[in-house]
């Protein structure tokens, strides 16, 4: 006789889920992102927006002989967002949520008031083939090119990412070349998902391109990869929020190993951009790094500074929706203590159900703190015009 099954918890509501589409499932609206907040007023940049090529597109970018391989479907399978992991607005009938580029255009430009948008395409992470998964990034900076930065860019405001696989340093450096010179690519892209960390030698190369060619290097997370690590280093979390919380902890630990593998110190041009969380958990990592790096200095001959001074030359966080307190008697100070006004940049992360409203961003904050998160810290970094302080976008 088999056992019953255990008690469900007192109050428990049992949610069926089966057969309901993606689009069904998302619960989140672009109205809700806002949270009922007007607009800034300020000529946003946004520097975290996610568009996707539809079904088959990738592939004719490709050469013939890898157009037959079937490639993963781009979403993140080992902790799914249970109810949906994108806006209920961004789903279209012929491709994924991001996809459309008219409709991308529409909610950022007309509806979130931001000015200028970068385009950081997801491109699949850590496939096993690492030819592959060069093609794949080739053929994507190749899309986003004639599309997104070509017809679909007449009124100018989208700007891209040079998509490279730093597991594969001479393909990564090769696509570099080719497309530093393009004018609507602002930055390289890397997954945060990595078998080593990105202070290791082996990706010193792609590191020394994106120097050279003084484009910032933007790190975040993947979508669906063909092998990933474990999200925490005792192992696998059980459930979709667990990993959501601790998963910015993989950039501190890429920060770490820029910092005491001597990279920032080799090059002084290098600017790290991590697009994905982590802001929250910097400044206390880092003042724990400053108080050990003194005893620990002869470790590490070639770490000329301290943790904490790499940090305004070499590094930017996008903001995240789920970081940071939102009661504006304590944000003004968080933001303070964790040095926002020179390191943090908005970014939306749309079409991503935990979309950054710009409306609410920072809605307690400052004035001109909030317009350097909105603004201007996006502006100098990639070297994008912002208009004057006193204009307004519509």
């Amino acid at each position: 006789m088999s056992a019953a099954p255990p008690a469900r918890p007192e109050g428990a509501v049992s949610v069926d889920l089966t057969g309901l589409s993606a689009a069904a499932l998302a619960t989140k609206t672009l109205h809700a992102a806002a949270q009922g907040h007007a607009a800034s007023g300020l000529p946003v940049i946004d520097a975290a927006v996610h568009p996707r090529p539809r079904p088959g597109e990738l592939h004719r970018y490709m050469p013939k002989v890898w157009q037959q391989r079937r490639l993963p479907a781009g979403e993140r399978y080992y902790y799914p967002n249970p109810l949906g992991d994108y806006l209920k607005d961004a789903h279209v009938a012929d491709g994924p949520p991001g996809s459309d580029a008219a409709l991308t255009a529409r909610h950022l430009f007309e509806e979130c008031g931001v000015a200028q948008a970068v385009l950081a395409p997801l491109t699949l992470g850590l496939l096993p083939d690492l030819d592959l998964l060069a093609v794949i990034c080739s053929a994507t900076n190749e899309w986003l090119a004639d599309t997104w930065l070509g017809p679909h860019n007449a009124h100018g405001r989208f700007k891209g990412t040079i998509r490279v696989a730093p597991n594969h340093p001479e393909a990564a450096v090769a696509e570099i070349e080719r497309w530093a010179g393009h004018p609507g690519f602002v930055q390289i892209g890397v997954p945060m998902q990595s078998m080593q960390l990105y202070g290791s030698r082996v990706f010193h190369p792609v590191w020394e391109a994106a120097a050279h060619h003084g484009l910032p290097v933007f790190i975040h997370a993947d979508a669906e990869t063909g092998v990933e690590l474990a999200p925490t280093t005792a192992g696998y979390l059980r459930h979709f929020l667990g990993f959501a919380a601790y998963q910015p902890m993989t950039f501190i630990s890429h920060l770490a190993s820029f910092m005491v593998g001597g990279v920032l110190d080799r090059l002084p041009r290098l600017r790290l951009v991590f697009g994905d969380g982590g802001f929250d958990m910097c400044a206390p990592f880092i003042w724990r790094l400053d108080k050990d790096y003194r005893p620990m200095r002869g470790d590490m001959p070639w770490m000329m500074r301290l943790p904490s001074d790499y940090i305004a030359q070499h590094v930017r966080f996008i903001a995240h929706r789920l970081e940071g307190p939102e009661d504006p008697a304590i944000l003004n100070e968080w933001l303070a203590i964790s040095d926002a006004a020179e390191t943090l940049l908005f970014g939306s992360n749309y079409p991503a159900w935990n979309m950054l409203h710009p409306h609410a961003a920072f809605a307690g904050a400052a004035p001109a703190l909030r317009r350097r998160i909105l603004v201007d810290n996006a502006a100098a970094l990639y070297g994008l015009a912002a208009a004057p302080a006193e204009e307004t976008v519509s």
